[in-house]
């Protein structure tokens, strides 16, 4: 697992909807509130974006990904690690580990070995992707699942670590069910067939994925688990709700959910946020980079920077105020979180769990 790679990083730009109320009297203003956006991926040295941070006082969790591919891997390492050095106020990073020697007798000692090398670099977590469940497989055709025993010495030596795990395992449930213009996942799978598994034969479905995931969180209950994405149990907080009350050490970011949420009940959401309010944490999940290595233009640069601080406000404006909001041509009842829900959902739950994490 060298790193001496050149940066091929990654590209990705995200459309979003509008916002079109005003916050209550009491809401903190959207720049006086820090935001830890705990899951993006930002691959690229940009100081427009990084004034825009620093102006609407924003750090940034950048999450490197793809162990089935570790010729992206370790280029992301890489300028995680560099964007960390050089604006430690504005970037943290999250390792990920090879997937392509776990047959190797000595592949756990490998990955422990690596993931140590990230941590010493500045690492707050580890992230292990969808591949995980719904690609990657055995030498006799098996899906493997995130409860293999080939990753017990991995997450014995995150548990001794203190390092929590961020399992973005499985999709949402859109995945498994025709397309439906009006699912807010519609967009993603109509470019995305290869995620798409509707009526896909042999594929593992839904339930069993996360079947595994919730062995792997009694199997190791010091080990503490966000669950990228709701835990992939976006379409219904009660869901989510259930997985909380069984295992304390399950929490969830809401990066690329929040659409999901916007789509169900206020009242019902409103409900979970209070109730868990010390479990869930923000994120985004923006992504950017040049595969080429070749700095994008600037003015390339500073319309994503413009994009992304749009749609910080807008679910700002979804999580904080009254009135409503818009996705997807929908208006969406805002949730009106008080600032002591709001100051935990974006930030203190984060530095609680992650205590490393730049101040």
């Amino acid at each position: 697992m060298k790193r001496a790679i050149p940066y091929l990083g990654l590209i990705g730009l995200v459309a979003f909807g509008t916002y079109a109320s005003q916050p209550k009297e009491d809401t903190p203003a959207f720049e006086d509130i820090l935001k830890i956006d705990v899951h993006s991926h930002i691959f690229e040295d940009m100081p427009e974006f990084v004034a825009m941070m620093d102006r609407v006082n924003l750090h940034i969790v950048n999450i490197c990904v793809r162990g089935n591919q570790p010729e992206l891997l370790q280029p992301m390492e890489q300028m995680a690690e560099f964007l960390h050095r050089k604006y430690p106020r504005r970037f943290s990073f999250a390792s990920t580990f090879d997937l392509t020697q776990r047959n190797q007798a000595d592949y756990a000692e490998q990955v422990c070995a690596w993931l140590d090398e990230s941590y010493a670099a500045g690492a707050i977590m580890t992230k292990v992707w969808k591949e995980v469940g719904m690609e990657i497989k055995t030498p006799s055709g098996a899906y493997v699942m995130s409860d293999d025993p080939v990753f017990d010495p991995i997450y014995r030596h995150l548990q001794q670590r203190g390092i929590p795990l961020l399992a973005h395992l499985a999709e949402p449930v859109a995945a498994w069910l025709p397309l439906d213009p009006k699912n807010p996942h519609y967009g993603y799978y109509s470019t995305h067939p290869e995620w798409h598994v509707y009526q896909k034969k042999g594929f593992p479905s839904h339930a069993r994925i996360l079947e595994a995931r919730d062995r792997l969180l009694a199997q190791y209950p010091k080990l503490i688990q966000i669950g990228a994405h709701c835990g992939s149990m976006s379409h219904d907080v009660s869901e989510i709700a259930q997985r909380m009350d069984r295992y304390p050490n399950f929490y969830i970011d809401v990066s690329a959910r929040t659409k999901d949420l916007a789509f169900q009940p206020a009242a019902k959401v409103r409900r979970f946020f209070h109730k868990y309010q010390d479990r869930i944490l923000y994120g985004l999940d923006f992504s950017y980079g040049s595969r080429t290595g070749v700095p994008s233009p600037k003015e390339q640069q500073l319309k994503f920077a413009r994009k992304t601080e749009a749609r910080y406000r807008q679910e700002y404006q979804y999580y904080a105020g009254s009135g409503t909001v818009r996705f997807n041509d929908r208006d969406c009842e805002c949730l009106a979180l008080p600032r002591a829900i709001l100051e935990k959902f974006y930030h203190q739950n984060a530095q609680t769990l992650l205590p490393t994490l730049a101040r």
